[in-house]
């Protein structure tokens, strides 16, 4: 099985002199926070397999303040170590070996967790002069007998695109259509800069309630140090997920539920200020990607953008290796099961670094 592509391209980049681009917040965690974990660390706790209780009832509090969500925090919440675990865990639990997933795409690095599951992904390609829209046609005559659920990335890693209130129901009304699970992860519900805004597809549950949910807290309050997600489902479906949850991890640990209690209750200011620029950033970077005269969709969310490299006329892995001789670190389409002359660019760094990148950009282009 291949490696995770983001990790193989990090290994391959600390070679090389390339431009910082984090792809999260790096932050020092606030004395609130820090605080918390000291006391956590000092105690011996009795060990839940579904999670702090605490932590739960402050998520489903979250919910109902962000969403308007009502949710039993006891019955439809599970904690668990990140979104990735999250989701690898939900596949393994809900699919059985011969079952079709369909995957809009480009997509998160779902490919892995799909076939570890036993299951086949099905790729529904999206195309950039739709602004990566899912192609709701092309989802609906991809089902056969074998398809058991739709998994989605919302918003998109890495697009950006954000799918409004209607894209998202005409999805569930063809799971409802063909009895199928929506399983989505939505790990970047705070990065969304424009656009129709973040729609939760549990917001939608009285259109079809099989929906299965998996968030990082980890990306969401910039603490990915911590691994720290949670599953949200309808009960029936969240106990066969605990169920093998506890063969896979048993529990998460105590000192990291602590900072995830206090993170999601404590001040946000620190968070906020850094949000607060990542539109700027993301124009930034686009209006140099432009300015290079390479097509881009500018994101809706995210901390990433997509352009096209066809000028270059490399792809794949030669895309990516083009791209690190000039000190830039991009993962090519195919990875994500995209245009392969495509790339993932991300725009985390400094506005200085933003604007090295522009400058590398260009004269890449030019030299090509």
């Amino acid at each position: 099985m291949e490696r995770v592509a983001a990790l193989d391209l990090a290994d391959r980049a600390r070679a090389r002199s390339v431009v910082p681009m984090p792809g999260v917040p790096a932050l020092a965690m606030p004395g609130h926070v820090l605080e918390a974990v000291r006391q956590a660390a000092t105690q011996v706790l009795p060990r839940q397999s579904r999670g702090w209780p605490e932590l739960r009832r402050v998520v489903a509090d979250h919910l109902r303040a962000e969403s308007g969500l009502e949710v039993d925090p006891e019955r439809e919440l599970l904690v668990t170590h990140g979104a990735q675990h999250g989701m690898n865990v939900v596949l393994r639990a809900l699919l059985a070996p011969g079952d079709e997933v369909l995957v809009p795409a480009p997509t998160y690095f779902f490919d892995g967790m799909v076939r570890m599951a036993g299951a086949r992904p099905v790729y529904v390609r999206s195309r950039a002069a739709r602004r990566w829209a899912t192609d709701l046609d092309a989802l609906a005559a991809a089902v056969t007998p074998a398809t058991r659920a739709i998994l989605l990335c919302n918003p998109n890693n890495p697009t950006g695109h954000t799918p409004a209130r209607d894209e998202l129901s005409a999805i569930l009304a063809l799971a409802a259509q063909h009895g199928l699970l929506v399983l989505a992860d939505e790990s970047y519900a705070r990065y969304v800069h424009s656009g129709p805004g973040y729609t939760p597809q549990q917001s939608l549950r009285d259109e079809w309630p099989e929906l299965v949910t998996v968030t990082s807290l980890s990306k969401n309050y910039a603490f990915t140090q911590w691994r720290v997600g949670y599953v949200h489902a309808p009960p029936r479906l969240l106990d066969r997920v605990h169920r093998a949850f506890e063969w896979d991890a048993i529990n998460v640990g105590d000192v990291p539920q602590a900072a995830a209690c206090a993170v999601i209750t404590g001040p946000q200011d620190w968070l906020d200020v850094v949000f607060a620029t990542f539109r700027r950033r993301r124009d930034l970077l686009c209006a140099a990607i432009e300015a290079a005269g390479l097509p881009v969709v500018r994101p809706d969310s995210g901390i990433f953008v997509f352009p096209d490299f066809s000028a270059l006329d490399a792809r794949g892995r030669d895309l990516e290796d083009v791209l690190l001789r000039h000190g830039i670190t991009g993962i090519a389409g195919d990875a994500f099961q995209g245009p392969a002359a495509h790339a993932r660019l991300l725009y985390g760094g400094t506005e200085a670094d933003l604007a090295q990148v522009g400058h590398r950009l260009a004269t890449l282009v030019r030299e090509r």
